[in-house]
């Protein structure tokens, strides 16, 4: 992971915050941004990016901002309103590239109609010709993700069975994370897989999980990229008799006050953050210096994580996770 790239994106917001936000009082246009994700919008983590888009809205007077997606992962309803969203014609777009194969239909003609587009999140993982041409990503390198992950897991033990939880399969950048998972315990001599935990209910694909566990009692592992399914999950191991941070133990991803009571507890070894908040900032930011000013964003990626989150280092993570923003 870039450790320049993940400074280098606080800091561009930091200094156009600083440079911007005080002459922007005098412009009279509107100026309509739509951000669609694939949610669901009720989940903790989109609840942040939610965040910071009320944050930016409120700084810039001339800026309307959008925020839609699915209450509950759909992918279906995604890209119906993916396709709504862009039949409005916004001045800009921001946007999870999480199916590209489905949405470049909807979005290449939509670019070379002049509508500027903005990914955050889930990037597009084709080759370079092949990808939609957006302005920039802002967000992981889902890969690198399930890599690191993987990799902070051998640096405190050797799993005998390594299992990653996908709880959005199908969704690229998802399935990114099961496969540089599976790939570096692969290398490593560990037996690994990912498994479809998707289901409307949390409790469903905690379920699931408890299943295999029957079938796999081998399984001291777990990679686990979802926080509500982390919650039921945890309960419904804990429940079957499971010693959680003992007899099996998670890597996590993504922040909420549960997760560092989790971390404190050593119920978790670690959590990686990818900042939902500064993705979804960033991603409004750009988009409007790009409609009002021209202003080109840097090229992609810029990288927001991965952070490793520790129980040494809970403190740092604490305050900002009870307001919302990490």
């Amino acid at each position: 992971m870039s450790k320049k790239r993940y400074v280098t994106a606080i800091v561009i917001s930091l200094v156009l915050s600083v440079c911007l936000f005080g002459r922007l009082v005098t412009a009279n246009d509107t100026y309509k941004v739509t951000v669609v994700v694939h949610g669901g919008t009720t989940d903790p983590f989109w609840q942040i990016q939610e965040r910071g888009i009320q944050d930016i809205q409120a700084q810039i007077p001339d800026i309307e901002v959008s925020y839609r997606g699915p209450k509950v992962y759909d992918m279906e309803e995604f890209m119906d309103i993916l396709r709504e969203a862009v039949q409005e014609k916004p001045d800009a777009l921001v946007c999870t590239l999480t199916y590209p194969l489905l949405m470049d239909e909807v979005l290449r003609p939509a670019i070379a109609e002049g509508l500027p587009v903005i990914a955050i999140n889930a990037d597009d993982m084709r080759s370079e010709d092949e990808r939609i041409p957006v302005l920039t990503y802002i967000g992981e390198d889902s890969y690198q993700i399930g890599v690191i992950a993987a990799e902070e897991t051998l640096k405190r033990f050797t799993p005998k069975q390594a299992l990653f939880a996908n709880h959005h399969l199908g969704a690229d950048n998802i399935d990114a994370r099961g496969r540089g998972w599976v790939d570096t315990m692969q290398q490593n001599g560990i037996l690994a897989e990912q498994i479809d935990i998707t289901a409307d209910d949390p409790v469903r694909g905690s379920q699931m999980i408890a299943a295999y566990l029957i079938r796999h009692p081998d399984t001291d592992a777990i990679f686990m990229s979802n926080i509500p399914r982390a919650r039921t999950t945890i309960a419904q191991l804990e429940a079957d008799g499971y010693q959680v941070g003992q007899d099996i133990k998670f890597a996590q991803m993504d922040v909420d006050p549960t997760l560092l009571d989790y971390l404190k507890s050593d119920t978790i070894m670690f959590t990686i953050d990818q900042q939902p908040y500064l993705q979804a900032y960033l991603g409004v930011m750009f988009a409007y210096l790009y409609v009002k000013y021209e202003i080109v964003p840097p090229p992609p990626p810029l990288l927001t994580g991965p952070g490793i989150v520790t129980k040494d280092t809970i403190d740092e993570f604490l305050e900002l996770a009870e307001k919302g923003i990490r």
